[in-house]
């Protein structure tokens, strides 16, 4: 009988993981509460309208074919002394060996306020609501007669300064810019306000300082409001409380300023590392239990070494499990250890204008070239030639037409769709009740 593999998490590293041991005589199984695989680097620009949902995911049973399997569910909780998952279904499934890529969900620190007012950009539903209270908020404008209360429907607030929050700020502005004065002819670009807040003294932490100071310069050429040294502390639907700087009536609160591993990590034995992030050992396995691997954003190096929460560590990290499982079930000797190799970063900051630094050659540098490779790479890595080509014409259609690609408002009528509470009320805007897929 073959040995049973089970795969938590359906993101970039799991699908990775799946995909190195095909062919390898193994009973492969990955486990996902989505039946699809999310490309979350453009996730933002669903929430914008620049993409379809459908562009950037794909079914996963297409992508596990052959003798790779899937299987719809939710893990409720593991057993690691009987190797076996519980999902919430009451299903039980044994294993003999078991990688674990569930990835992170959105950190509100514990404050409450936010986590049910607040918007998020961790999974599809939740960038297709972003989405629609957007153009709800802008169709409640439309109709406001009192200027106080259009202004706060005009007024977004972006909570985060790193790659995410930027990137959806720069999109959301030039969106703005193009969509109010088209096709709402009622409203003033005057009376938009976009603030984007940031706890540190930059944006984009980890870059270089030029192009922290270039990412700054153009989202203020867009029309941002940037304010440092500032945290939110609370949201209620109509006010930001922030300090130590004033507060901000809005409507809109786009939350991108951290997250955390998944719940499922805090039930596992070991240290644990900033995030709750479960520190490995040198081979991302975890500490005790050689047969149990830590993949992606929930694995933390036991040396402290730097394992950034980004794709290319999560490809490298399930290449790197699945080799070392390949060694453990032949007898062979271990490979060298993990060592992440830093293929460089980048955030685009709007049309034709990104940020880009490859640290291991000494390059830094931004504008029309570092976009055409921001472009590319991601293109490259997105799976599926459908998927590719539904992105490239949706950013066609985006650019020639400078306009979003999708602006469509949901109307939903079940009431556990997390788009259900984003309509807009002249009184009180609620989020409805964001889930987060495994990545």
């Amino acid at each position: 009988m073959a040995e049973r593999v089970l795969i938590l998490g359906g993101g970039f590293a799991g699908n990775a993981a799946a995909r190195a041991l095909r062919g390898q005589g193994l009973e492969v199984t990955l486990i996902d509460q989505r039946n699809y695989h999310l490309f979350q680097p453009l996730l933002y620009q669903v929430a914008a309208g620049d993409l379809q949902a459908e562009a950037i995911a794909t079914p996963q049973r297409r992508l596990l074919r052959g003798d790779l399997h899937f299987r719809l569910g939710r893990v409720a909780r593991l057993d690691l002394s009987q190797r076996s998952i519980f999902l919430d279904d009451g299903d039980v499934l044994p294993y003999d060996y078991l990688f674990i890529a569930l990835g992170t969900v959105t950190n509100f620190f514990g404050n409450a306020a936010i986590a049910s007012h607040a918007l998020q950009l961790k999974g599809m539903e939740a960038a297709e609501a972003v989405r629609s209270r957007i153009f709800s908020a802008l169709e409640a404008a439309s109709h406001c007669t009192d200027s106080a209360e259009r202004r706060s429907w005009l007024s977004f607030v972006i909570a985060g300064g790193g790659p995410t929050g930027v990137e959806f700020c720069g999109a959301l502005l030039e969106l703005l810019r193009v969509v109010l004065p088209r096709d709402y002819p009622e409203l003033r670009l005057e009376e938009l306000q976009l603030t984007l807040v940031e706890g540190g003294a930059a944006l984009l932490p980890g870059f270089a300082a030029p192009l922290q100071a270039q990412a700054a310069g153009k989202l203020q050429k867009l029309g941002a409001q940037l304010r440092f040294h500032t945290h939110v502390l609370g949201f209620d639907g109509q006010t930001v409380q922030c300090q130590p700087d004033p507060d901000i009536p809005a409507h809109t609160v786009v939350w991108t300023a951290g997250v955390t591993a998944h719940p499922l990590a805090a039930t596992m034995p070991g240290a644990k590392g900033p995030g709750g992030r479960i520190i490995v050992d040198p081979h991302l396995r975890l500490p005790g239990h050689p047969e149990v691997f830590i993949l992606g954003d929930l694995a933390y190096g036991s040396d402290g070494a730097f394992w950034p929460q980004v794709a290319p560590f999560a490809l490298q990290s399930a290449r790197h499990a699945a080799l070392v499982l390949q060694s453990q079930r032949h007898g062979r000797p271990l490979p060298p250890p993990f060592a992440y190799r830093d293929p460089g970063s980048m955030a685009v900051l709007g049309r034709f204008d990104a940020v880009c630094q490859i640290e291991r050659w000494h390059l830094r540098w931004h504008g029309w070239s570092a976009w055409l490779l921001w472009l590319g790479l991601h293109l490259y890595r997105i799976i599926g030639t459908r998927n590719r080509l539904l992105t490239l014409l949706d950013w066609g259609t985006d650019y020639l037409r400078h306009g979003a690609a999708v602006e469509i408002i949901r109307s939903p009528t079940d009431p556990s769709d997390p788009c259900v509470h984003t309509q807009p009320s002249r009184h009180k805007m609620q989020a409805g009740n964001l889930t987060s897929s495994a990545s």
